[in-house]
């Protein structure tokens, strides 16, 4: 087993999550960045979706009771082993009684520890992807707390293997995000379409795994307002889903967020860059530049393809 000494800001256990029961009320969660989360897998040799421990914005420490292997993947945070530095997107051996230690994230915001033959949790629907709101899955349905300790789960494994060079993602504080016209988009004001496209936007500290209020990053205040009062009966809602509230303010629905909502739906980030969504956090900047349906269809094949190549097809199943 491992040993959590020090959770850091916020520190779950998170799998693939459980599709298919929105209708039912219930989000389907799991990792919020699927891309960093596979690698991290892939690379210590579990299949891509192994339950994995995530960690929001830093500060996580562990203690390994067992020799085995890991891998960290995603947001940039300086990673020790004992004091020694600890290079991520590399599998790395470790030892009973060795100690972890990432500091607070500089570039991104959310990082994955995958150990290879995944972890233990307590399963709901199939997964045990912790969703906080409802206490649901992980342990106890909450987030890890120091003293917590967790069992390392006996999945067949391969060896470890290497992320090829140029296919690791690059992160920043600015997060620009592609996106498709929602239901209401046309509802909004002329200028109002046009500031979605233009203007840039920071994630304020109202910002979680379920959503984040944005506002803006410029001198000269950015509202999104439509053209005149909407009354709507409350809609289905997705990650990457951007609402306007009538404060002006756009709230971005990230992977546990609502599955229905009342505000009007302007945006819908595309599917294959629903990862980097996954990487906001306070303070992040983002922006959002259109595409369109034959677009959205085209980058997300050659997103897939571009990865079953790098991996040979190793990560089976492995889709955005």
């Amino acid at each position: 087993m491992l040993e959590i000494l020090n959770a850091g800001t916020q520190s779950t256990l998170q799998d693939i999550g459980r599709p298919g029961y929105r209708h039912q009320g219930i989000p389907s969660g799991g990792a919020a960045d699927t891309l960093n989360f596979a690698l991290a897998n892939w690379s210590v040799g579990n299949p891509w979706n192994s339950p994995a421990i995530e960690c929001t914005m830093g500060g996580l420490h562990v203690k390994f009771k067992s020799n085995t292997v890991i891998c960290i993947c995603g947001a940039e945070m300086w990673a020790q082993i004992n004091g020694k530095p600890l290079q991520m997107y590399k599998a790395t051996p470790v030892k009973n009684g060795d100690i972890l230690t990432l500091s607070y994230a500089r570039d991104g915001c959310r990082a994955y520890l995958a150990i290879a033959g995944g972890l233990e949790g307590q399963a709901f629907l199939g997964s045990v992807a912790t969703y906080l709101p409802a206490k649901l899955g992980g342990i106890n349905g909450c987030a890890l707390k120091s003293g917590d300790r967790l069992t390392l789960a006996t999945r067949p494994i391969s060896a470890p293997r290497t992320i090829p060079k140029g296919y690791i993602p690059r992160l920043s504080r600015h997060i620009i995000l592609r996106v498709m016209a929602g239901p209401e988009f046309k509802t909004l004001t002329a200028e109002s379409q046009r500031q979605l496209f233009v203007g840039l936007f920071e994630a304020t500290a109202a910002t979680d795994r379920m959503g984040t209020r944005l506002q803006s990053a410029t001198e000269k205040p950015i509202s999104i307002v439509p053209a005149r009062p909407i009354s709507m009966v409350s809609g289905p809602l997705l990650p990457g889903t951007l609402q306007t509230p009538p404060d002006g303010h756009p709230i971005l629905a990230l992977i546990d967020g609502h599955c229905t909502g009342g505000y009007p739906r302007a945006l819908q980030v595309i599917r294959s860059d629903l990862w980097q969504a996954g990487q906001i956090g306070p303070g992040i900047r983002v922006s959002f530049r259109r595409c369109f349906d034959t677009e959205a269809q085209a980058i997300l094949k050659g997103r897939n393809a571009f990865y079953a190549k790098a991996y040979g097809g190793l990560i089976e199943g492995f889709a955005f």
